[in-house]
């Protein structure tokens, strides 16, 4: 039986977002306070009093040339989809992360028995987020870690008086930011875990499998840490589980990424096969200066 004839029942779900507003701000006005200079008194000195005359500056025309000239400040963004190496550069001292760990892969369909449906698979966990602030050496090499994505579970074989189980799906794996000199983690974002698999049908449908936890965040210096969606259960057939999506961040997403996978539809009647799961989304990191 060709179950890509069959539409697929998904309930709707919607994206959690992070609340960063504080911490953003926080940032803008560090910005601003470099750039801002002290306003002048209403009832103190006017521009022009203490201004030196023609005389001063014959007296001393490099008056004013040991003073400290402002440095110019370096900034940069650079993102990671793949495991890599970032060097800090020269200067700087202080870096941004957001980190997000990859989504669990949904759990595969059961296969149907010659008279009952199989259970569909449960949808994958949504990688987990940090957001903070590292304090960094210049020109040091800081590894940086993205999770692979969680596997889809396989579908159970149909036919019989018992249809075979669908496979668990595969946990996402870990993003980790880590000082390489002294092989310190500073930030990890925790991959989802795999949707449960959808049970054979018997004389009664198969029941679907259970939705996979979402990831967690954390980090050396604190910063926002949020958890990952679950995925939610598998029902009967081909009503799968969602995969859970991940937190917004300052810094989108690649499409797909950290998002648990759904679930794979369950075998219909009689003796259809269980459809896999959908893979997880994999992990994102993003520093920034």
């Amino acid at each position: 039986m060709n179950l890509n004839a069959h539409k697929v029942t998904r309930r709707p779900r919607t994206r959690s977002r992070v609340l960063l507003a504080s911490i953003a701000a926080t940032a803008a006005l560090t910005g601003q306070l470099v750039a801002l200079a002290p306003a002048a008194s209403a009832h103190g000195p006017k521009p022009g009093d203490n201004a030196p005359t023609a005389q001063d500056k014959q007296r001393n025309p490099d008056k004013d040339a040991h003073k400290k000239k402002p440095s110019q400040f370096p900034h940069g963004l650079r993102q990671f989809t793949t495991d890599n190496t970032f060097t800090v550069p020269a200067g700087v001292r202080t870096v941004f992360v957001q980190a997000w760990g990859a989504g669990g892969g949904g759990g595969g369909g059961g296969g149907a028995s010659t008279t009952s449906a199989g259970g569909a698979g449960g949808g994958g966990g949504a990688g987990g987020f940090t957001w903070c602030t590292l304090n960094v050496t210049p020109l040091a090499d800081y590894g940086v870690d993205v999770g692979d994505a969680g596997t889809g579970g396989t579908g159970g074989a149909g036919g019989g008086a018992t249809g075979g189980a669908g496979g668990a799906g595969g946990a996402g794996g870990n993003s980790t930011v880590v000082a390489t000199t002294t092989n310190t983690t500073l930030a990890t974002a925790s991959g989802g875990a795999g949707g449960g698999g959808g049970a054979g049908g018997t004389t009664t449908p198969g029941a679907g499998g259970a939705g996979g936890a979402g990831g967690n965040g954390s980090c050396s210096t604190g910063g926002v840490n949020r958890t990952g969606a679950p995925g939610t259960p598998g029902g009967t057939g081909l009503t799968v589980g969602q995969g859970g999506l991940p937190v917004d961040g300052i810094v989108a997403l690649p499409p797909r990424g950290a998002e648990g996978g759904d679930g794979g539809a369950g075998g219909l009647a009689p003796g259809g096969a269980g459809v896999p799961g959908q893979p997880g989304g994999s992990g994102y990191v993003v520093i920034w200066w």
